[in-house]
């Protein structure tokens, strides 16, 4: 199964399953039938007789049809109805959630992607992150919702992974800012690497004091539960 690692603004780095040519083009026909629905539907209602349709009417109705999976996927954390069943969603690669301007770059080159024969299953195929035109140049890419699994949530830095049945010990853990944690794992680090036990000490009692954290852990055994637990908290 191919899959594709996202970092995290916590970072973490998360492994998930990209979403198949197959999964991705159901979705879009899908959102195409949504989309045709709708025009059949209001049409049909302005067609009714003694209704006298504003040719402007016309236009905004066949426009919100054709902006539908743009505003979709902005309000609806990268899903439109045919993601949605899918279970599918679009993300960005670095890990930050797409901006406006990430969404209308993929929707602004739907038309390039879909309607030249084969261009978006090509490549598609072709590349590691499943990425088509419009995803390669707003840095996303689409994958199923569901992770391959919590196993393989790891820090590369120095952390093991979290396993599934993980009972975390401090909830304070969850309250700590991305930069304690960056800060926890240079301590770690230094101690490995020159036995800097000052470092990790101080840093143990600012943290206690900080998050008010209670523990009679060993100094070392306590970051790294912290880290551990601050992993479990985020990706949940």
């Amino acid at each position: 199964m191919q899959a594709v690692s996202v970092q995290t603004t916590q970072n973490i780095e998360l492994e998930y399953p990209l979403a198949g040519i197959g999964e991705r083009m159901l979705a879009f026909l899908l959102d195409i039938l949504i989309m045709f629905s709708f025009i059949f539907v209001v049409a049909g209602f302005l067609s009714i007789p003694g209704i006298d349709t504003p040719d402007f009417l016309i236009w905004i109705m066949v426009i919100i049809a054709f902006l539908y999976r743009l505003f979709a996927e902005m309000f609806f954390n990268g899903q439109t109805v045919g993601k949605s069943v899918m279970k599918i969603r679009v993300v960005k690669i670095d890990g930050t959630p797409p901006s406006v301007a990430n969404y209308f770059l993929r929707w602004l080159l739907e038309p390039i992607d879909f309607f030249i024969v084969g261009l978006a299953v090509l490549l598609i195929i072709l590349n590691k992150k499943g990425q088509r035109l419009g995803d390669m140049l707003a840095g996303t890419t689409v994958v199923k919702i569901k992770r391959i699994t919590t196993a393989n949530l790891r820090n590369k830095a120095i952390m093991k992974p979290v396993d599934e049945d993980y009972v975390p010990i401090h909830p304070e853990a969850a309250d700590i800012s991305d930069h304690d944690i960056r800060i926890i794992k240079d301590a770690l680090s230094a101690y490995r690497e020159d036995a800097a036990h000052k470092a990790v000490t101080v840093l143990e009692r600012k943290l206690k004091e900080k998050y008010n954290i209670q523990s009679e852990q060993p100094t070392v055994k306590f970051l790294y539960t912290i880290l551990r637990d601050h992993t479990y908290y985020v990706s949940r």
